[in-house]
């Protein structure tokens, strides 16, 4: 909602403006989409306070988000928020620990480099392929669980499956083996993520999954494994390239992304396709474009990115884009939800299309050398859980997808619940 009248010229908030200190719109949370459409009408770059009422400028184009991606100006580091310094961001606000925490997402240069360089090999094209079967093995764990549940059964796909897939996926990279504790997990991220969470309840949620995450450590340094965090610890441990803070924020870090971007994901490309069972009947019947599920995946996350929001970049020397200064020490948002809906890079942008040719060029996963590390691992989960989902089961909604509550976060992009009935489409004889 817009917190003053702007002055227009030709649609757009006169430059006079356009200063942090003036802010033309509320980003709440809940409303990804709304917000996009909004922020895209006044500008590509443009003010906003943010919940708790501090000021950011929002990035919502997709050359404008490329060019301060990469620009020698920008930094990661909150050591060049202006505000933060002065003491103008409250200790309470929602995302001020993820913001500042000692992560490779908080980081530039050599810092960034030498904890990127650790982990990014896991990540990369080739380790991520090996992990197909053991991905697949578990997909149909999971709808073998959901068949078990009988046809007619209202159940939350979310829930049930979205969240089951990369929880598990990212725990057996982790060498967590414990049911109880991806559970916890999952419900003190949660916490954390959402904008409502009381302060301290937010706090403890942190602290809890801080303490987890060196439990882990502990217990893998007892006993080492061929797993993710065996492999950190000894970076720690023998060659000394990053601090038991960094370890512990690093498996942070991995943890929130590694399954929260890919449940929003999953959730959203399933509630896309049943808002538009046309297209999903071609794709199933073998006459859709060629690879239809990698279009499903990039299409929902161009339509809904899994994460509205990327905080922020921080310029140390003015900057000039789009006709705006970018005053030095400025937080800078990236709004991934809005750039997927850029009209001069889309097509009507705010239709579905799972043919789209060029639904890949999104920045749902970010630019540049801070891209998200897991985008390989999310698209592969996806394009192996979806294609095996709807060829098992008829899909049909439990309520109206429209009045579905959204997901209480000003970044995590999607629903709270996705209830639905399966029917299988090949039941195995009794």
């Amino acid at each position: 909602m817009a917190l003053t009248e702007p002055q227009l010229t030709n649609g757009v908030p006169a430059p006079e403006r356009m200063e942090l200190t003036n802010p033309l719109y509320v980003l709440g949370s809940g409303d990804a989409a709304g917000d996009a459409r909004a922020l895209q009408a006044l500008g590509p770059v443009v003010p906003v306070a943010l919940p708790g009422r501090v000021a950011a400028w929002s990035v919502n184009r997709r050359d404008v988000a490329d060019e301060l991606m990469t620009h020698p100006s920008m930094r990661k580091n909150p050591q060049h928020w202006q505000a933060l310094n002065d003491g103008l961001v409250p200790d309470s606000w929602p995302l001020l620990g993820i913001i500042t925490a000692p992560t490779m997402l908080n980081m530039d240069g050599m810092d960034h480099i030498r904890l990127r360089s650790l982990i990014q090999k896991a990540f990369t094209s080739r380790p991520v392929e090996a992990l197909r079967p053991r991905i697949a093995e578990i997909t149909r764990k999971l709808l073998d669980d959901l068949a078990a549940a009988g046809p007619g059964t209202v159940m939350d796909l979310r829930s049930q499956f979205a969240f089951q897939l990369p929880m598990r996926v990212i725990c057996e990279l982790y060498g967590v083996d414990d049911p109880d504790t991806r559970q916890q997990l999952a419900a003190d991220s949660g916490r954390l993520l959402s904008s409502q969470t009381p302060p301290a309840e937010r706090l403890g949620a942190q602290a809890a999954i801080g303490a987890a995450m060196a439990k882990l450590v502990a217990e893998k340094r007892a006993a080492p494994g061929g797993d993710l965090t065996t492999a950190l610890i000894n970076a720690y441990d023998n060659d000394d390239r990053m601090s038991e803070d960094e370890l512990v924020g690093t498996l942070f870090l991995m943890l929130i992304a590694g399954h929260e971007t890919t449940q929003n994901l999953l959730t959203n490309a399933i509630k896309n396709l049943l808002e538009h069972p046309a297209q999903l009947d071609l794709i199933l019947e073998g006459r859709a474009s060629e690879d239809p599920w990698r279009g499903v995946v990039e299409e929902s996350l161009r339509l809904d990115a899994p994460a509205a929001t990327i905080m922020f970049l921080y310029p140390v020397a003015n900057v000039t884009v789009a006709g705006v200064t970018i005053r030095a020490g400025s937080p800078v948002m990236i709004h991934a939800a809005a750039i997927g809906r850029d009209d001069q890079v889309f097509i009507a942008p705010d239709r579905f299309v799972s043919g789209r040719d060029n639904a890949h060029q999104h920045r749902a996963f970010g630019h540049g050398v801070h891209r998200c590390l897991g985008a390989h691992l999310a698209r592969l989960e996806a394009r192996i859980a979806l294609p095996a989902l709807h060829e098992r089961f008829i899909i049909t909604p439990a309520e109206k997808l429209s009045e579905l509550e959204p997901l209480d976060s000003l970044s995590s992009n999607s629903v709270a619940r996705l209830p639905v009935r399966l029917r299988e489409r090949n039941p195995a004889p009794k």
